[in-house]
């Protein structure tokens, strides 16, 4: 009797240890949002340092102050892993120069969907979560038990200390304002939402339905930037743009009619940010134009970019370092014979035909998950 309560005993311990050892997934997370993370031991926050642009640009533990350098989008790019886009520069969070070694730093750089640039995030199931590298296996760190402001951060042999584990934490915009006419981005002039949420009068701008009369929230003249803005419900007919433009790290909770509209020719770019829930169309072109779309996510569309039906004008589209999910009918649609489509280091999944009439396509280093 005894061996039999020893050995049951025994196979119950061996049961707990195997079963303690698997790691669980953490939930997802919405791109649509921005995220802290928050060091166990340090109490202090992920930051990109001295709110760099630049690839390289270090990464860093300092007191949480809020900043859109403090903020992450937590980006799912398939097979449990994600990548943590830093709001205010775009880029994302690698180590660098694919390193494998203990110490190696973590920095930011061009989002390129590499494997160094993807993270497991793993429930730790204590309020905390470990950040493992996909390509390293090691984990996210803050160097030396450090809790100083601007202390590095680094990758390290995952062993379990409290200085690699996170609290990662949903930010709100600061503010919702309501507007009750399109506001108008004059040429040259830059609008800096810092962050703030912007949703539409329903009687005055537009109730975000499939109506066409609907205004636009933002409307960009020619050499104009609109950044680091939230277009929440209703969103009426989004952003209109007129000529060359940037739109940078803008996200549309719920995209109305459209989310953007080219309205006359130009060149408009959109870098960053992230769009989701459009009943038709994510992006109309209704004019001759070059329009790129860089480290941008786009989910749950019936298409990402339409080119106005019947229309044979020459468009010329270029996606990069993106990640395009759940397209009822396809990531673009034309009627024209020209237009083409450029798409590179950009991952994709559930995009119906994908090319709808589209005759020229150039692809290089896209995964499809």
């Amino acid at each position: 009797m005894k061996k039999l309560i020893y050995s049951l005993i025994t196979i119950s311990f061996l049961f707990t240890l195997v079963f303690a050892a698997i790691p669980v997934q953490a939930a997802s997370f919405d791109s649509s949002n921005t995220y802290k993370i928050i060091n166990r031991y340090s109490g202090k926050a992920l930051e990109v340092y001295d709110w760099s642009t630049e690839d390289g640009g270090n990464i860093v533990q300092y007191d949480d102050i809020g900043g859109l350098n403090q903020q992450w989008r937590i980006i799912n790019v398939g097979e449990g892993y994600y990548k943590f886009q830093n709001a205010f520069s775009t880029k994302a969070m690698e180590v660098n120069n694919w390193s494998t070694e203990d110490g190696a730093n973590v920095a930011q750089w061009t989002d390129w969907n590499g494997e160094s640039q993807q993270w497991q995030i793993v429930d730790l199931n204590n309020g905390y979560v470990k950040i493992i590298n996909r390509f390293s296996g090691k984990a996210l760190e803050v160097y030396d038990w450090s809790t100083d402001n601007g202390a590095n951060v680094v990758q390290w042999n995952d062993w379990g200390g409290e200085s690699q584990q996170w609290q990662i934490v949903e930010v709100n915009p600061s503010e919702t304002i309501t507007v009750d006419e399109t506001i108008v981005v004059a040429e040259g002039e830059t609008f800096d939402g810092q962050g703030k949420r912007y949703v539409a009068n329903p009687n005055t701008v537009g109730d975000g339905s499939q109506g066409e009369d609907q205004d636009a929230v933002f409307q960009l003249e020619d050499g104009a930037t609109l950044k680091n803005v939230v277009i929440g419900d209703p969103a009426a007919d989004g952003v209109h743009t007129y000529g060359d433009v940037t739109v940078q790290n803008v996200v549309w909770e719920d995209i109305g009619e459209d989310a953007l509209t080219i309205k006359k020719e130009g060149h408009v770019i959109i870098r960053g940010g992230s769009a989701q829930h459009a009943s038709d169309k994510m992006f109309q072109v209704n004019a001759p134009s070059t329009f790129e779309i860089i480290n941008f996510t786009a989910n749950d569309a019936g298409k990402m970019i339409r080119q106005n039906g019947g229309t044979t004008f020459k468009t010329s589209i270029h996606i990069e370092g993106s990640v395009i999910t759940n397209m009822d009918e396809a990531i673009f649609r034309t009627d024209s014979n020209t237009s083409e489509i450029t798409m590179t280091n950009t991952r994709y999944s559930n995009v119906g035909h994908k090319w709808y009439n589209v005759d020229h396509v150039s692809e290089s280093n896209n995964v499809e998950f």
